[in-house]
This record gives C-alpha cells, structure tokens and sequence, in this order.
C-alpha cells in the first residue's frame, strides 16, 4: 500500500459537542465562500444533531491521500505517531514480564472474481485482529508495511462501503479524544482537520483520534496496547474495501511516511520501553488449501519457527522517504538478464498489503512475455513450464518460480482480469481493471503479447503495471504476496535494513523435498488486484 504525502488545507464544515465529536467524511473539493457564510446560521442546529448522532460533523483542513477502485490488484502504501508519558510507562511496565515476539494469527481471505458465470481469479488479502478503546471495539485489519496510520471505519460513515464492516464510535470509549493532525485536541464548537489517504488502488478521508490500540489476544502475557493516534474514515471507495471482509488497515511502514510520528503504532511502541525487538516478521502462508489460518505477524521479533534457512539481511534504501524499499541489481527471468534495471535506479517496496508482484510500467509487456504461457482450461497454472524470475540484491538473490507469481486458473484467451493502469500517482492511486471480453470468433480474438497464435486459454502471471514518477519511481517494483508467500520478512526498525530467509510454507517444503534437500525449520521445532501502498497523503 504506497503512499506519497502531499500536504493542503482546504475549509470543511464542522460542529462538535464536548470532547468526542462524531465526524464525516466531506466532499473532495472544499466548500465555497457563499457555503461558509451559511455555517453561522446553522452552526447551533448542527451542533445539536451533532451530539444527538443524528448528523455527523465535517472537518476543516484536508490532508488528501488519493483515489482507487477494482480489478484483481490491491495495493496500500503510506506514513506515523506519539504517546504520553504514562502511557509509554504503563507500555513499559506491562511488557517488561512478557514473553516476545507476540504473535497475530493472520486469516487469508479470498473472493472470487466471476467473468461469463465463471470464477476466473480470486481477490485475496491477510487479516488479523486488533482492538481499541475502553471498553474494546474490536477490528479486522490488513496490517501494511506500505502505508503508515491505523485506519478504521468512523461510526459516523453512512456510505455503502463503511456500512458492511464494523466502525470505530469515539464517543463510546472512556479513553478516546478526538484530535487535530497536531495531536492538540479539538476545541468543543470548533472546526477539525481531516485527511484524504490515497493507497496503490483506494481511497479514504477521515479525522483524527486518539485512544488505546491493542493486538496479540486476550491475556496480558499475550498482547499488547499502545496509545497512538489514528485516522477515523469518514467515506471509503468501494474498491477495494467493500468486497472484503476486514474492516481497516493498520500501516507498519517507516515513521517518514505518517502526517505525524505520533500516528506510527510501531513508532510509538519503539518509544514506550517495551521489552521486545524493535523488529517485526511477516509470514504469508500463501494459497495453498487447509493454509487460510496459518499466517502470522511477529511484533517484537521474529518467529525462527516460520524460517528454512538463515535470514539475509539488506538495508533499507532511501530511508528518509518511509518507505521499506530496497535496492534491486538486476532483474533476472530465465537466463536473461533485463535492461530494466541496467542504470542502477531499480528499487523494490517490500509491501504486505498488495497482492500482486509490481513491475515498473515500461517493462511491463516485457515481463507478459517472459513469464506467460499457454494454458489449458481446469489445469493449475502453477505447475506449467515456466522460467524462473531472480531478483539481484546486495550479496544475495531473491528467487521466484511459476509457483510462486503465476494465477493459479487459465482464463479464455479472450478475457482480461489485470489491470492495465496499476499503481500511479493519478486519481489517488486509482487502479484500472481490464473488462471482460464479450466471446469472440477465432478470427477477432485478442491476443496477449506472449502469444503467436490463438490458444483457448492462457497463464498469466500475477503481475501489475507501477507508473509513478521519480523520486519513488519510475524504475520502481513492489515486492507484494507474490515474494511474500515464498520468503519469511523481517523489519529491523532500529537499523532499518529487512531480512528474508526462505519461509516454511507448504509449497516451499514439497519444493525442497523434490529437489532432495532436507526440510527442517531454523527452530527445534486468486484474485483481484489490491495494493495499500500509500501513494498521496492531502
């Protein structure tokens, strides 16, 4: 889920009663002069439905973040937060007894994308409970090392999209304060700020909260909580959010990348004294069946159990940007190596919140006809003949097989379910999906630039087009569930670098098995298109 911040400030409506203001996302542009000389005829009305809840607030600065909509490819990028003093205290005090890395059972969930009443790919995405306030409301949420701020539904959000998943009501928890970017709360009757996040497909505009975040269970020994500030979405696009079930997005990238360090979980726990690494690990168990449930976040560590060889460790490039990017040497696809990245100026975001292998935009077609194939209708494309894709680090080299990036279902020739576009910096990120085909004669069927003549069926792999302009781009890959189902990751806060050590998947074990290599743990013991790189903030 990438993001680039750009910072506005635009005038909102606003009414508000005490110190927990309901709130609404408002209209993209700001109101106009006439509009805002109405406000003081209706400031007293609104603020009493304010605080009966039958009409939510609006906001006053705007800090917009993007657009998105659907096809089979979800990214989410974007950046962080601070705690109080007792709060850090009462952080340190409980975890000086715990036992580290907690970890957050991640559920895969994949729903089907349907063309000519036949499932042709699958949208996934991995979700893991979180809690927050006094008394809790508990989430589901993608946890994205490609976007910064905890963002969940307002209670206050009337649109279709916030309707189908559990919301966030300020005004129900003891602990909660509505806030102003700044962290200063908002005065009672006065105008709030609000923020516009635009992620590699999606958009939401939300306020400003303060309260207890929690994650990792019920016990004490088993979870921990934070006091970090957040965002409290006021409208989200349909696309992605409302064909899923997981109800927000808890960002783990770097503090830069946040409107305020204050609104970093992993910033503000790294700050508090807790009694863990400042590290968290990622496993994606990938797509194999009875494996839904076996995926984890590790805060606090990394858990040497998910490993099957050593971790190798690279830093992180351009730190000062937020992002976890990495600098890539070459790019490798069978025996050749690519052009792409002959200037030196490759970089890859390693994101856990997109579920599709990012390419630069201009070497996209390049990548189709490498990497795709013929395919026959009911067989797994996984397993066809396919070359392999390298990626050249410093001092090591990141492997992907037909396994690991292909779409496990050939589709018709004649049907499309990519996206075109992918990740951009216009329109909020805003993904384009490409239409199904209507059926074809043999004579007007489209053909796939890997293709010399007209098969019935394709395999495609699970790639998408990124065009976005220097600094971030344009030679620039993001390294989502495609790498991140093949390689355990591990993000070192402190000396900002990421490791990978091959994952203790499924898939990964019966490879090692049929190349004859033992298989033993470092330890004794399809889709649609979705990305939540953060790519505006406003």
């Amino acid at each position: 889920l990438a993001q680039e911040s750009r910072i506005r400030r635009s005038i909102r409506y606003r009414s508000t009663v005490g110190s927990h203001p309901t709130s609404r996302l408002s209209a993209y542009y700001p109101i106009t002069e006439l509009a805002m000389s109405l406000r003081f005829g209706q400031h007293f009305i609104a603020a009493f439905l304010c605080g009966l809840g039958l009409l939510p607030c609006t906001s006053r600065a705007t800090y917009d973040v993007g657009d998105a909509e659907e096809d089979d490819t979800m990214s989410m990028l974007q950046r962080p937060a601070i705690a109080t003093p007792d709060a850090e205290a009462s952080a340190a005090a409980a975890g000086a007894g715990r036992t580290w890395p907690i970890l957050v059972p991640l559920q895969r969930e994949s729903v089907p994308l349907i063309r000519n009443g036949k499932t042709v790919a699958h949208k996934t995405s991995y979700a893991g409970a979180i809690s927050i306030g006094h008394p809790a409301q508990d989430f589901r949420v993608v946890f994205d090392t490609g976007s910064a701020h905890v963002v969940v539904p307002s209670a206050a959000c009337s649109s279709e999209t916030c309707l189908e998943h559990r919301s966030y009501n300020i005004s129900a928890s003891s602990s909660a304060l509505a806030i102003n970017v700044d962290g200063s709360q908002v005065p009672e009757g006065e105008l709030c700020d609000q923020v516009t996040i635009g992620y590699g497909t999606g958009k939401v505009t939300g306020e400003f909260a303060r309260d207890e975040v929690c994650l990792g269970g019920d016990s004490e020994e088993t979870r921990t909580c934070v006091e970090v500030s957040m965002v409290m979405a006021v409208e989200m696009t349909t696309q992605p959010f409302k064909s899923f079930n997981f109800d927000g997005i808890f960002g783990l990238s770097l503090d830069a990348l946040a409107v305020g360090p204050e609104f970093s979980f992993f910033n503000r726990l790294a700050g508090s004294g807790f009694g863990g690494e400042l590290q968290f690990g990622v496993f994606l168990a990938g797509p194999d069946a009875g494996q839904e449930h076996s995926s984890e976040i590790a805060l606090g560590g990394h858990n040497s159990k998910r490993l099957l060889s050593p971790l190798q460790w690279t830093p992180v490039a351009v730190k000062q940007m937020g992002y976890w990017q990495i600098d890539i040497k070459e790019v490798r696809i069978g025996n050749k190596t690519l052009d792409v990245c002959k200037d030196g100026s490759c970089r890859g975001v390693v994101d856990t919140g997109t579920s599709h292998f990012g390419v630069p935009g201009s070497s996209i077609n390049e990548f189709l006809t490498a990497l795709a194939t013929d395919g026959v209708e009911g067989e797994d494309c996984r397993f066809v003949d396919a070359p392999s894709m390298e990626l050249v680090l410093e001092g090591f080299t990141l492997n992907l097989g037909p396994r690991n990036y292909m779409r496990p279902l050939a589709v018709p020739s004649n049907m499309n379910v990519g996206s075109s576009r992918g990740v951009t910096m216009e329109s909020g990120g805003q993904a384009d999906q490409f239409e199904a085909a209507a059926p074809a004669s043999s004579s007007t069927r489209r053909l796939w630039p890997w293709q010399t003549q007209k098969p019935s069926h394709s395999c495609a792999p699970r790639i998408m087009p990124v065009n976005l302009p220097a600094p971030l781009g344009p030679n620039l890959f993001i390294l989502g569930e495609p790498l991140l189902s093949r390689y355990y990751t591990v993000y070192d806060w402190k000396e900002a670098r990421i490791g990978f050590g091959l994952a203790a998947t499924k898939a990964n074990k019966e490879a090692l098995v049929q190349e004859g290599q033992e298989v033993d743990s470092q330890d004794e013991q399809q889709e649609e298109i979705y990305s939540f790189m953060q790519v505006t903030v406003t």
